[in-house]
């Protein structure tokens, strides 16, 4: 896949099948919709394309600014690259891309910049100036601008449509197992693991991972998590604690893997931490000793989920 990132850079030869969307998290619907695109481009001899943007376009829309972020730009690409798209066209959203109106958008980047005959989009999607464009007037101009268009219906999975929306809702609950079912896989999080305060080691024998993760992802709900982690391409069993460790006292969240029958330094190292279930909530104990004791017990439901 080749990832184009300027509109003044785009070299393809010959008429292309566009999928448009922001596709953040690449769930079972965006898959969908992308893998329907590489069908369709292989039948018509089209090459195919992802049209998206780096940054939400709410930045610049919103007041409130734009949602958290399910997946990092990094990975949306890879998973977007696994689908078998030729190219991925991923530019920043400007004032240029916000003040153009929806016909000038497909006009001047569809067809102009994309040379697009197939357009493939989500049925809820929309563009151009205020999001004034729909779904509906795509399929309107299609043949002023001469392409055919595939609009996908929406994927529902436990009667609920999947979105990027919802997607974020379960996320804040905790539900994992409803999270992976409407991704299509194993929701995680990556980051470098930095120094911290040094208390799950030094103060309750169990030492932890502190993850540097950003600001601007979503992050599951406060508790113990059924975890696995992934170091050096070594796969291993772990439970991950995410919350303000109220006995101890903290004022920002932190994500932090301790990871089972592990020995050896992990400063610096990138940990890519897999979620299955969530064990239990964060709960302030009385003392250090009660944490302590729990801590025990989650080890060993931890062991128990993962049957070793």
């Amino acid at each position: 896949m080749e990832i184009i990132t300027s509109l003044n850079h785009i070299e393809i030869d010959g008429n292309t099948g566009v999928a448009l969307g922001n596709f953040d998290g690449v769930h079972i619907g965006h898959q969908t919709l992308i893998i329907k695109l590489v069908e369709a481009c292989k039948k018509k001899g089209l090459k195919s394309v992802v049209y998206t943007f780096k940054n939400h376009p709410r930045t610049l829309t919103s007041r409130n600014g734009a949602p958290k972020k399910i997946i990092s730009f990094e990975k949306k690409i890879r998973l977007l690259g696994r689908l078998g798209v030729d190219y991925m066209v991923c530019v920043d959203f400007d004032d240029y891309q916000r003040s153009l109106s929806p016909e000038k958008f497909v006009k001047e980047i569809l067809k102009d910049q994309l040379k697009m005959s197939y357009g493939v989009v989500g049925f809820n999607y929309h563009f151009g100036y205020k999001a004034q464009g729909n779904t509906e007037l795509l399929y309107e101009l299609k043949e002023k601008y001469d392409y055919e268009l595939m609009i996908v219906k929406a994927i529902k999975i436990q009667d609920e449509v999947v979105s990027s929306t919802k997607i974020r809702e379960i996320i804040k609950e905790g539900n994992i197992p409803k999270v992976n079912l409407f991704l299509g896989r194993n929701y995680s999080i990556s980051g470098k693991v930095v120094h911290g305060n040094g208390i799950g080691k030094e103060l309750l024998g169990f030492p932890t991972a502190n993850i540097d993760i950003s600001k601007n992802h979503i992050l599951p709900s406060s508790g113990v998590y059924f975890t696995k982690c992934i170091v050096d391409n070594k796969i291993y069993n772990s439970i991950t604690n995410i919350g303000y460790k109220p006995t101890i006292g903290s004022e920002t969240i932190s994500v932090e893997p301790h990871i089972l029958n592990f020995t050896g330094n992990l400063y610096n190292q990138e940990i890519k931490i897999i979620f299955y279930q969530k064990s239990r909530d964060e709960v302030k104990f009385n003392n250090t000793q009660e944490l302590i004791q729990q801590i025990h017990k989650d080890v060993e439901k931890a062991k128990k989920f993962f049957n070793i």
